[in-house]
């Protein structure tokens, strides 16, 4: 029984490793729809640095990366899941209305650097380094510094 164990878990060890590195340059046609209209929408003056495909075991996201610093995550369905702008701030267009209201009432000077979003919550990062997350009705649930 214990050989059995053993031998199972190399397998599934051996598979990970395997899987591991499934990134792909892609071009931009090969992003799902839905990305490449928010692109287009809110990213159309830049140009784009790269795109790439990351599969992992069941999942199958996206990364496209601008010249000028913006970094953006997409789920298989063109969803963003994570804007990340590393030689600026993110524009305030992107950030949710009701976490705009909340920011801009405790700290009026800071800026957005990032904001990451999944099916429960949304995590923004501030420019002082505070990182808030709300859930999926914006209420505020956790502040980190």
């Amino acid at each position: 029984m214990k050989k059995l164990i053993a031998l199972l878990a190399g397998i599934v060890s051996f598979a990970g490793v395997v899987s591991a590195d499934n990134d792909r340059a892609v071009t931009m046609d090969r992003l799902p729809e839905k990305a490449r209209e928010f692109i287009q929408e809110h990213f159309a003056s830049e140009k784009i640095a790269y795109v790439k495909q990351e599969r992992d075991f069941l999942e199958l996201k996206y990364e496209v990366m601008t010249v000028g610093g913006v970094m953006i995550d997409f789920d298989r369905s063109g969803n963003w899941t994570e804007l990340e702008c590393r030689y600026d701030m993110l524009c305030v267009s992107l950030i949710p209305a009701p976490v705009k209201e909340y920011v801009s009432s405790r700290w009026p000077d800071v800026s957005y650097r990032k904001i990451s979003r999944s099916r429960n919550e949304y995590e923004v990062k501030l420019s002082s380094g505070l990182e808030l997350t709300f859930d999926r009705n914006f209420n505020l649930i956790e502040i980190d510094d």
